[in-house]
């Protein structure tokens, strides 16, 4: 990277850096606070590791206004940030992020297929063995990466990134500054049958599509389910983690969180900012209400309706969740006690016969 200066990087991120305190230094790069050198920023907001910052040498550092009043090296530059992880984030993507419109390959490689009756935009870089079908329409610096396929009638806004492996199908509909992770699977047909008398399975054909609102990541090898007739949705901001599966026609409102291994059967509604930790299950036509955190492999049999920690199988509040699983872990003494008391209420009824 090219050489920047504190003062600069405050200048262009006043919302996240408050203050610049010591000398404006000049940084070369961005490092972990365990493996950094001469010229690197490196963030930090835990008091554990003020030690090591007062004993090394890291050019200038970005910390909480508390930890800035205890750095005691004179040396260090400081920004000051209330919130550490989020100027990490602005300041890392302006800086130091990976510009994927820079590789290996033409900008757009040979052995892509793109259809004739979609255009490509000259800010576009599309990589080797691409499939491109008709009448894809494809915003200004879309970079879709290898043996990526993109159906006919796909519509992909600006400044989205589609990796390696990606399907998107016929007619689905992606935002803006999307980012698709390698192997996910959007647009493919919804899990639809019916079964006869005989117990024989018939597909229901799947028409509907998939909507991808501005600013979501899906992570690597997630699924996402066309509607049966209209639409799946998955609302603004939303972030899904590797090895989700999201069933046809559900709809995930803004800024929803979904870590490894959830999934979410068809029909079902997720309110604002609800958050669902690893391997959380939802079975169908669900409703799930805004704010609201699932935790501790949840199973969701019944609508949630009121924000909170919900965890276990079947789902409960946090703190009768916690509550009971103090129980649990001490079923076997129970279990042991309750046969003792037994032996005793029979030995008593023996007795007064």
């Amino acid at each position: 990277m090219k050489p920047l200066r504190l003062t600069v990087i405050k200048e262009n991120f006043p919302d996240v850096i408050s203050d610049c305190v010591g000398d404006d230094k000049e940084i070369t790069g961005f490092a972990a606070i365990d493996n950094y050198q001469a010229g690197d920023l490196i963030f930090f907001d835990d008091k554990t590791l003020l030690e090591d910052i007062n004993n090394g040498s890291p050019t200038a550092v970005v910390t909480t206004s508390a930890l800035a009043k205890k750095i005691t090296n004179n040396r260090i530059g400081i920004l000051v940030s209330e919130d550490v992880k989020l100027a990490q984030a602005f300041i890392r993507q302006r800086y130091d992020d990976i510009d994927l419109h820079q590789s290996e390959w033409p900008r757009i490689h040979p052995s892509a297929v793109v259809h004739d009756t979609t255009p490509i935009p000259e800010s576009i870089t599309i990589g080797p063995g691409v499939v491109i079908g008709r009448n894809v329409k494809l915003g200004e610096r879309v970079v879709i990466q290898a043996n990526s396929v993109i159906e006919e009638g796909v519509v992909i806004g600006e400044d989205s990134v589609i990796h390696a492996r990606v399907f998107i199908g016929r007619n689905c509909q992606i935002g803006k500054r999307v980012r698709m992770k390698p192997g996910c699977i959007i647009g493919a047909d919804g899990f639809g049958f019916a079964r006869d008398q005989n117990k024989h399975f018939h597909r229901i054909p799947q028409k509907g599509i998939v909507v991808i609102e501005d600013d979501v990541v899906i992570s690597s090898n997630s699924t996402i389910d066309r509607a049966t007739y209209n639409e799946t949705r998955i609302a603004r901001g939303t972030k899904i983690d590797a090895l989700c599966h999201v069933a046809h026609n559900v709809f995930l409102d803004e800024d929803c969180v979904l870590v490894a291994q959830t999934g979410i059967a068809g029909s079902s509604k997720f309110g604002k900012r609800v958050l669902a930790s690893g391997q959380t299950g939802v079975i169908d036509h669900i409703t799930i209400a805004d704010d609201v955190i699932l935790v501790h492999r949840c199973g969701i049999p019944e609508d949630i309706l009121e924000p909170g920690m919900y965890a276990g199988g079947p789902a409960q509040p946090f703190r009768e969740y916690t509550r009971n699983i103090s129980v649990f872990k001490k079923l076997f003494e129970l279990r042991q006690r309750v046969r003792q008391l037994e032996k005793r209420i029979k030995d008593l009824t023996k007795d007064s016969k």
